[in-house]
């Protein structure tokens, strides 16, 4: 994401979507009482004309946001309420369709601190990562974002024999990086990690850095397949690479606080009462939430809080791995 230009003294922040995590942001940043401004088609009636779907700037003040994680689509549903006053608009009812690409002015009474903070690591570069977990008889590629994990792939291989030329090693290889290069047809990635329980995944590594100009790293795990990617996810040296990836830093601090629930419970607390307890003592050094507690008065007073003091926030998306364990 990319901010175009602030003014909070109005309450005005335009910003340009440059990813589908961009779009997530923003439907965690923008409630209902906001006013969003941006570019559109409108069906009007035009003199003589009948009706026409024409380009025009509407202000939308929002009762309702619509977004389906790893779209590339968010929806604001609201109110006209500045729009060419030749169609007479004012009062109907539009919904914008934000794409990447678009450019957004969202208008608030007041900003808070955690919004802002939201809107200042999504303008900060993120990295996107196609992940593979191959063994001879299975494979699975999945994409990791800010907002979670996106399984693209999860299929079976022939393994291999030596009685069959067509299920070789080399084969194997083959099939893997036709999957590969056509997942990297339609998806930017910044890094492939390649991980195998043997030999296979420097193969294909060894393969596929020739045919590409992306860096490709590769780790070793005990499975192929989707238990695979899963077990990649907790290994130190992603951890490390992909860091700035909150799917992976939210299975961090939820595994912390477990053990500390655990060893130390005095350490940790949860529920609204006891977190909001906690963070006016100034006593929070991180904290971890699900996104659908956004937008509540308290929530949003506690994140502020904690975040002008220096705490760490990570939102966790529901497609994200840990979400069920958040939430339980």
């Amino acid at each position: 994401m990319k901010i175009l230009r602030s003014d909070l003294r109005r309450g005005v922040i335009v910003v340009r979507v440059e990813n589908e995590d961009d779009l997530w942001v923003l439907k965690n940043v923008v409630k209902a009482g906001d006013v969003v401004v941006a570019n559109t088609l409108r069906d009007v009636k035009v003199d003589g004309e009948g009706k026409r779907r024409l380009p025009m700037k509407l202000a939308v003040k929002v009762k309702n946001i619509y977004f389906q994680p790893f779209s590339s689509r968010l929806r604001i549903h609201g109110v006209i309420i500045d729009g060419p006053e030749e169609y007479g608009l004012k009062g109907s009812h539009h919904t914008f369709n934000i794409d990447v690409g678009n450019e957004v002015e969202i208008v608030k009474e007041s900003w808070s601190t955690s919004e802002l903070k939201r809107l200042e690591r999504a303008s900060s570069r993120r990295v996107k990562a196609l992940l593979i977990a191959v063994d001879f008889d299975e494979v699975a590629i999945a994409l990791l974002y800010g907002q979670g994990v996106r399984y693209l792939i999860d299929k079976s291989l022939p393994g291999i024999s030596k009685f069959s030329k067509d299920l070789s090693v080399e084969s194997i290889v083959n099939t893997v990086i036709d999957l590969i290069l056509k997942v990297l047809e339609s998806e930017e990635v910044d890094i492939v990690v390649i991980s195998s329980p043997a030999f296979i995944k420097d193969l294909i590594a060894d393969k596929l850095s020739g045919l590409i100009n992306i860096k490709v790293l590769r780790d070793s795990i005990s499975c192929g397949g989707r238990s695979g990617i899963e077990e990649l996810l907790r290994r130190d040296s992603i951890k490390e690479l992909l860091r700035e990836i909150s799917a992976i830093e939210a299975e961090e601090i939820f595994n912390e606080f477990m053990e500390l629930l655990t060893k130390e419970p005095d350490r940790v607390a949860y529920g609204v009462k006891d977190v909001e307890f906690v963070a006016k003592a100034n006593a929070i050094s991180k904290l971890l939430l699900t996104e659908d507690l956004l937008g509540d008065e308290v929530i949003e007073e506690i994140l502020s809080i904690v975040e002008e003091r220096g705490g760490i926030v990570r939102i966790v998306g529901s497609e994200f791995p840990v979400s069920s364990s958040l939430r339980a």
